[in-house]
């Protein structure tokens, strides 16, 4: 089995064939998709010191962090959508806003070869022009809808669940991303401090959400994969604005020292419902190879909360990022195949929406969902499993 636990930069992931590899089977909600992007910076934490000069000949003060944000929100249907490359487009201004053309195209084709080793430009040429469901500066839809910040994995893009995001906003939430950068540049690195700073963009976030008309902020939760499910419950312990968790196979499970060093992070103290998404478990001999950390459980302890564990077995690390699946390598399936991890995926997207919609929305539905048998959902036999640890003291 494949682990992507994605401490370097980006999944290294590679391009089999110029056939699509990911299929997204779920149907829009009642709503049609925006979607915009935002330059802004965090005046409250430095990035780097920029080198230009007023005309007055005095350094220019550093604007702070760079916060490149998408959102997505619920808004009027009709329009052109936009294409998987407009989103590919936003690694060329992840942390400087101020490139030329050029220089972004620079950033996003490094990007692309250093993923796909250069290889198979036509299922690059094919990916980048698949249509998606968002329609840029999109018309918001009137009323107050839940906001749900999604934090990326290590080093990774906004846009790496880009199909999740948009399925959401169709089902009536605002989803807000930010890539993971690091300090004072593009790469983090693997400790609690940078997590730290990635829970602090989270909720910088959420500061900005309150500046949108359609925003809810009595109804707000945080997602994230991979190290963004890691990050995004260090957030929830300093923030009670957040009311929902979700991680998908996120860092929390496999790093227990790591966890463990956030003090203030205690899971007995947790009350905010979690759903996690897991890959099929790897055998003991392979978790001893990869050296993983299963000293203690984090979401074992989280006594006050409800928590939902869906193990799903087509999928691996990797595949929880839609990103990934698209430039994924079609040798590397074997035991399920490439449709079926997309259906998977998709499932899980919809686990996610019921989640949510049980508790933002307070839909009995949502939650009935959850704790049905995985075949009732429209899960195939023995691919998806369920586990519900009810809050033992609320």
């Amino acid at each position: 089995m494949r682990h992507f636990l994605f401490a370097v930069l980006f999944a290294a992931v590679s391009v089999a064939h110029a056939q699509s590899l990911f299929s997204f089977s779920n149907q829009p909600g009642e709503h049609g998709v925006g979607v915009r992007f935002v330059k802004q910076y965090d005046g409250s934490r430095p990035f780097a010191k920029s080198r230009s000069f007023w005309a007055g000949g005095r350094a220019k003060d550093d604007l702070g962090r760079p916060i490149q944000t998408v959102i997505w929100y619920p808004a009027a249907k009709g329009g052109k959508a936009v294409q998987w490359n407009d989103y590919l487009s936003l690694i060329g201004w992840e942390t400087n806003f101020n490139l030329s053309g050029a220089e972004e195209k620079r950033l996003v084709d490094g990007w692309i070869e250093m993923v796909t080793d250069g290889k198979r430009p036509a299922q690059v040429a094919a990916e980048r022009a698949k249509p998606m469901w968002a329609v840029r500066g999109a018309v918001p839809t009137n009323g107050k809808f839940p906001v749900v910040i999604y934090a990326p994995s290590i080093n990774n893009t906004a846009f790496e669940n880009a199909d999740l995001a948009e399925f959401l906003a169709s089902h009536g939430y605002i989803v807000i991303s930010s890539p993971t950068i690091g300090a004072a540049r593009r790469f983090i690195k693997w400790d609690l401090a940078n997590a730290e700073m990635q829970a602090d963009d989270i909720r910088f976030l959420i500061d900005y959400a309150k500046t949108l008309p359609q925003a809810d902020m009595s109804r707000v939760a945080a997602a994230g994969f991979s190290w963004g499910g890691f990050t995004n419950i260090l957030a929830a312990v300093k923030d009670p604005r957040i009311k929902a968790l979700v991680s998908m196979d996120g860092t929390l499970r496999y790093y227990n020292a790591l966890v463990a060093e956030a003090k203030y992070a205690v899971p007995e103290n947790i009350k905010t419902p979690l759903l996690y998404l897991a890959q099929r478990p790897a055998s003991v001999e392979e978790n001893i190879r990869i050296e993983q950390d299963l000293t203690g459980s984090f979401i074992g302890r989280m006594s006050k909360a409800d928590v939902y564990m869906l193990t799903m077995h087509p999928m691996e690390h990797v595949h929880f990022g839609s990103a990934f699946i698209r430039l994924d390598d079609a040798a590397d399936y074997q035991e399920y195949t490439a449709d079926e991890v997309s259906f998977a995926y998709s499932l899980g997207a919809r686990y996610v929406l019921n989640f949510l919609n049980g508790y933002l929305k307070g839909d009995r539905s949502g939650l009935a969902y959850l704790t049905n048998r995985p075949v009732k959902n429209g899960a195939p036999p023995h691919s998806l499993v369920m586990q519900f640890t009810p809050a033992k003291y609320k």
